[in-house]
């Protein structure tokens, strides 16, 4: 990569809880002064909540403490489906006795996905809600809102916002953005984006197409946009594409080691499952010498980026914040 020209883009990979890593990443970008010129950031399921985050143009102590404030071990959400809370507790408690949880397979049957995700919903909400004035614009806040500097506290400039999800309905790949969804609320779009196919519930948004309203379901940005390195190889964003590639775009992604799982439930099937969609885009990826390029590749050994059962400091999140410290470290190194 040129870097004369400095990186205007930033574009993150889903990798679930592997997104830990990418504050290692950040704290290398930032303290090198590397992200001076970024004006755009996309990404995908856990890359869009980093997206998200660094969107809102934070010196990065603050980011950090954004990023940590998200409990992890609550994430996959196990409450109580509300269309089931008026069974009377005896004969739930009978019922999930005989089945095992009855309230994951209710959500799976009906919400297409094991886990609720609203402990996350009502985390992104808040964390976006801390960077509006409420004073001059209440929630909930959308691409339109994250463009206008007026309403932010201290009328801070937001990065330009890219998030990646898949419409279920359609088969097809969706960029959430000002430029094409500017009266989505971004919390939902980061939401749509996480939400792990089968894993999490999916997300149901209603539109009006030729005067007939449609439901349109939403899962998971990875599932067809694992990485979103291609977003800006446009001349929207760059007058110089070479080729077809902005080379001011830098993407960061994980390679993962793959190891055999005994699969004995629908948990651990679903998970592998998740796991196969990452590596033939890995794979894709890997034949593309220009992204490789212009990419750092964190290498998270055997974490699993459904591993949930981490918290702030533990061994895995120093492992995974230092291993994404380091792949920057070493990208940099004969680059400036």
């Amino acid at each position: 990569m040129n870097y004369y020209y400095g990186i205007k883009n930033l574009a993150f990979s889903g990798g679930g809880v592997l997104g830990i890593a990418y504050l290692g990443v950040l704290d290398y970008l930032y303290s090198n002064g590397l992200l001076q010129s970024v004006k755009r950031v996309a990404g995908t399921s856990a890359g869009a909540i980093t997206a998200c985050i660094v969107s809102f143009a934070l010196p990065f102590k603050e980011m950090k403490n954004i990023a940590d404030s998200l409990d992890y071990r609550k994430f996959p959400g196990t409450n109580t489906h509300k269309n089931l809370k008026k069974i009377p507790s005896v004969l739930k408690n009978e019922l999930e006795r005989i089945i095992g949880d009855i309230d994951g397979i209710y959500r799976l049957t009906k919400d297409f996905g094991w886990y609720s995700s609203e402990y996350f919903y009502d985390w992104i909400k808040e964390q976006i809600e801390i960077q509006f004035d409420p004073n001059k614009k209440q929630p909930p806040y959308t691409f339109r809102d994250f463009k206008n500097k007026s309403i932010h506290k201290d009328e801070r400039k937001f990065l330009d916002l890219y998030i990646t999800g898949t419409d279920i309905s359609t088969n097809s790949s969706r960029i959430f953005s000002y430029e094409t969804t500017p009266d989505m609320e971004v919390a939902e779009a980061v939401r749509i984006s996480m939400s792990i196919p089968l894993f999490f519930e999916s997300i149901r948004i209603n539109k009006t197409i030729d005067n007939e309203e449609q439901t349109h379901i939403f899962s998971d940005g990875g599932v067809m946009t694992m990485y979103p390195i291609n977003m800006f190889d446009s001349r929207i964003f760059n007058d110089i594409i070479i080729d077809g590639v902005n080379m001011q775009t830098l993407g960061i992604r994980f390679k993962s080691k793959y190891v055999y799982e005994e699969i004995t439930n629908i948990l651990d099937y679903i998970e592998n499952l998740v796991k196969s969609l990452m590596k033939v885009q890995q794979d894709l990826y890997k034949n593309n010498l220009v992204d490789v390029l212009r990419s750092i590749q964190i290498d998270t050994k055997e974490v699993s980026s459904t591993d949930f059962d981490i918290s702030l400091n533990d061994e895995k999140y120093k492992f995974l914040y230092q291993q994404g410290y380091n792949a920057t470290k070493e990208y940099f190194k004969n680059k400036t």
